[in-house]
């Protein structure tokens, strides 16, 4: 399947082209007319067709990838709150010492003490939380094996697999016969727009994977997700997910339109033969899922970069090359870098290892992408340890540096921060009585003039910079194993390998399962038999082929293939396949099954009739 934001610019282009194309028969183009204008008039259930196939796939899932999600951008957001929250503490003091007489910037300083406070006490709390969200994440048991790759009956198959490979073309045939108003028509118009997107972009995802889904399911995750990225990246006017999610809210409510609902399941009950398919899903809880997923999809937001230290803290720390910045980190944490204000912050904090390949099993053996890009585990353990001990120096030397004394203890932990805090950096947040005292104007004079605080300075921003970066380790992270998109990301080879397709000759495609490769890795593999001699694109081409416009000679498009059917039912007639929407044979192969074991070598495709489920 391909992602939401590709099926609704699909849907775009296929409205473009149907307005403009001619037909020279008046009748077929006023129907074409009649749908187009029902479409835009209900551009709500004509976005929800199009994404027919994930509301589905919501409705048959068993939730785990959605529960996943959900813990990510809870702690997404809990790690922005720390973020802000530190940055505002540290732009507090700053301010503030360099200008003790800012009253102002002293009851900023005091109210940004009291906030970060609690966070401090919590940041090991929330390394815990990620390294249990890691773990469960790295197992890939949110992208479980196709059916048909475990040789699975079709009465077994999830429906959103189902979908994309029987009957499909049938199926949006029958979802427009049962219009029954303006808006089922919008909805049938988007079901139709879905196909050709499907048939279309998968045939570019398998060429860019090496194979198809059931062969390469995390390749194939992020392919989808990296097209999806690319949609969002190359088309202005595109909508957010959130504006999806509202635009289906302020139309539907919180529950599918009954309409809807029963034009789905009388369509389905029309289309599949009910002896080989299990009951319909939940397409209520189908779509609530939906929502939440568009929703959560959205929620990992970017803070901003941390600013450079103010004047004259600036210059003191790294304006000096014969003095050169140490942050007083904690050897062993993997925070141990210096600081620089004119170069990306870095951190070691170790790799992500994923535990299962092949068929899901998660004992098998580990492997790990051959980049040091992802960095997740250790950081995010360090950073919390190192939070605690630059917050808990402070509110354990605050008092020493308002009556302009040094604080031994500062300077035992840069020596030997083992030996200060015995008990480990939940010693270093024991913070005295006077933490939770406001600091007078006269103990801001006094803290200003003691040289540590000018370190503590410096520590803060290599800190908030080192917590800025940690955002961007979790996005590749969380990108890599196909929970989220990879935004800002494209760029780099292990994503932007899948935006052009590579040279692919005839007979040497589609490529077997590569158990023991890496999944970021282009397989290296045999040619699964019987190969494909029909391509769908040509060397280099990139997603915009998929969505174009304009008809191009020797490519199709999913608008062209849309197209192609909507004029079938405009004439009601009926000789074209039904596709197999997973492009798992070659470029417009029909609906197929196995008739043996899809290991078989080569395997006996047989091409299903056009009524056969």
């Amino acid at each position: 399947m391909i992602d939401y934001r590709i099926h609704v610019a699909a849907l775009d282009s296929f409205r473009e082209q149907l307005a403009l194309t001619a037909f020279g028969d008046p009748t077929v183009e006023a129907l074409r007319d009649q749908h187009v204008t029902e479409a835009d008039l209900a551009p709500a259930f004509a976005n929800l067709g199009s994404i027919v196939d994930l509301l589905l796939w919501h409705a048959s899932s068993d939730g785990f990838e959605i529960d996943l999600l959900q813990r990510a951008a809870d702690l997404w957001k809990a790690g922005l709150e720390l973020y802000q929250t530190l940055g505002e503490f540290r732009t507090q003091l700053e301010t503030l010492m360099a200008n003790p007489a800012d009253d102002a910037a002293l009851a900023g300083l005091n109210a940004a003490a009291v906030k970060i406070q609690p966070l401090a006490h919590s940041a090991l709390d929330l390394d815990a939380r990620v390294q249990a969200l890691r773990q469960d994440v790295v197992r890939f048991e949110h992208l479980q094996p196709h059916p048909r790759q475990r040789d699975q009956a079709l009465i077994e198959w999830g429906w959103s697999d189902i979908f994309v490979a029987r009957r499909t073309e049938a199926f949006a045939r029958e979802t427009r016969r049962q219009v029954s108003s303006e808006a089922t028509s919008a909805f049938a118009t988007g079901v139709l727009s879905s196909y050709g997107a499907n048939a279309v972009g998968n045939a570019f995802a398998t060429l860019v994977v090496g194979g198809p889904r059931r062969s390469h399911r995390f390749r194939n995750r992020l392919a989808r997700n990296t097209i999806g990225a690319w949609v969002a990246e190359n088309d202005a006017f595109f909508p957010t997910l959130t504006q999806l999610a509202d635009q289906f809210e302020a139309t539907f409510g919180n529950s599918l339109p009954s309409e809807i609902e029963d034009l789905m399941l009388n369509a389905m009950g029309a289309t599949f033969d009910p002896g080989q398919v299990p009951p319909a899903p939940d397409l209520q809880l189908g779509y609530q899922r939906l929502i939440r997923h568009l929703r959560l999809l959205d929620a990992f937001e970017f803070p901003e970069m941390p600013a450079l230290p103010q004047e004259p803290f600036l210059s003191t720390l790294f304006g000096d090359p014969a003095t050169t910045y140490t942050p007083s980190m904690p050897e062993g944490t993997g925070l141990t870098e210096a600081g620089d204000p004119n170069a990306q912050p870095g951190s070691n904090p170790g790799s992500i290892v994923p535990q299962s390949f092949g068929n899901g099993d998660p004992s098998g053996p580990p492997e790990e992408p051959d980049s040091t890009e992802v960095k997740c585990g250790a950081f995010w353990e360090a950073l919390g340890w190192s939070i605690l001990f630059l917050l808990g120096g402070w509110f354990a030397c605050v008092i020493r540096w308002a009556d302009k004394d040094r604080c031994q203890l500062w300077d035992d932990i840069t020596q030997n921060w083992e030996q200060a805090f015995p008990d480990g950096a939940q010693g270093s947040v024991e913070f005295s009585s006077s933490s939770g005292q406001a600091l007078t104007a006269d103990d801001a004079a006094n803290i200003a003039q003691v040289d540590q605080i000018v370190q503590l300075i410096g520590d803060l921003y290599n800190l908030q910079s080192l917590t800025w970066e940690g955002f961007q380790k979790a996005n590749d992270f969380l990108a890599l194993y196909g929970l989220i998109y990879p935004t800002g990301l494209l760029n780099r080879k292990r994503y932007s390998q899948f935006l052009t397709v590579p040279s692919t000759e005839p007979g040497s495609f589609p490529l077997l399962p590569d158990d023991d490769a890496r999944f970021h890795l282009f397989p290296a593999t045999a040619v699964e038999q019987p190969a494909c001699f029909n391509i769908a694109f040509p060397f280099d081409a990139t997603p915009a082929a998929v969505l174009s416009r304009v008809p191009q000679v020797g490519v199709t498009s999913a608008a062209d293939q849309s197209l192609f059917v909507w004029n079938q039912i405009a004439l009601d007639v009926q000789d074209s396949s039904n596709l197999d929407l997973d492009a798992d044979r070659e470029w417009q192969h029909g609906c197929w099954r196995a008739d043996g074991s899809i290991t078989d070598q080569p395997i006996a495709v047989s091409v299903l009739l056009y009524s056969e489920t």
